[in-house]
């Protein structure tokens, strides 16, 4: 079985660069990929510099790409604790690609990763680092309606020190949240009103139409 499952990965390796933004390939049809797989493909993203997925690179460093897109088509919730610390390790500083994928990596796992999201956003971590996740956490919330209560309560314990949160940071979870359409929210309300969010940062467009539609001001 092990020699089994190193040919696959070493399939996945030699499948090469592909464009960014085509669809992902549905590497659990395309390699017969299973739960057996899931280890493997784990350790990959674990011991590779995902800085290096970059398009220019090589094969070799294009395949944590194939391998997180491949973890999270398998829904491995025992995954998701070690995508999410790869977020914050040194050696993945620079990796664009991987913070532009994440947030969909967790809409495809689904509501399973919800809880170690939470957990994780408790963390002393820097608060661009929070919006990825919270990104992840609003795509959930479209994709699978029954856990947007959850989720904004989840999303709501983060914004309710919203006096003493970085305004950039306040705006950027308000851009995620307005796509939740919480015209109900008083303490939107207040942080819009007691003007805790930096105007640079915020989607404008979307800022009046929360207004309007949660009539604010009449």
């Amino acid at each position: 079985m092990k020699n089994e499952n190193a040919q696959t990965l070493d399939k996945m390796r030699r499948f090469g660069c592909i464009p960014f933004n085509d669809p992902w390939p549905n590497y659990v049809k395309k390699f017969n990929l299973t739960n057996v797989h899931i280890k493997e493909l784990t350790e990959v993203i674990d011991s590779s510099n995902l800085s290096l997925v970059t398009n220019r690179c090589s094969e070799e460093e294009f395949f944590p790409m194939h391998a997180w897109r491949a973890l999270a088509q398998l829904k491995s919730k025992e995954c998701v604790p070690v995508l999410l610390k790869a977020l914050l390790a040194t050696v993945n500083k620079d990796a664009f690609w991987y913070r532009i994928e994440l947030p969909n990596m967790l809409k495809v796992i689904g509501s399973e990763s919800i809880k170690s999201i939470e957990v994780f956003l408790k963390k002393e971590i820097d608060w661009d680092y929070k919006v990825i996740l919270i990104k992840g956490l609003v795509e959930i919330a479209i994709n699978e309606p029954k856990q947007k209560n959850l989720i904004w309560s989840i999303i709501h314990n983060v914004l309710k020190d919203y006096k003493n949160n970085d305004l950039s940071f306040n705006a950027s979870v308000l851009n995620e949240v307005f796509k939740l359409r919480p015209f109900e929210s008083n303490l939107i309300k207040t942080i819009i009103d007691e003007n805790k969010i930096d105007l640079d940062f915020i989607d404008k467009k979307e800022l009046q139409s929360f207004i309007k539609e949660s009539k604010m001001y009449e």
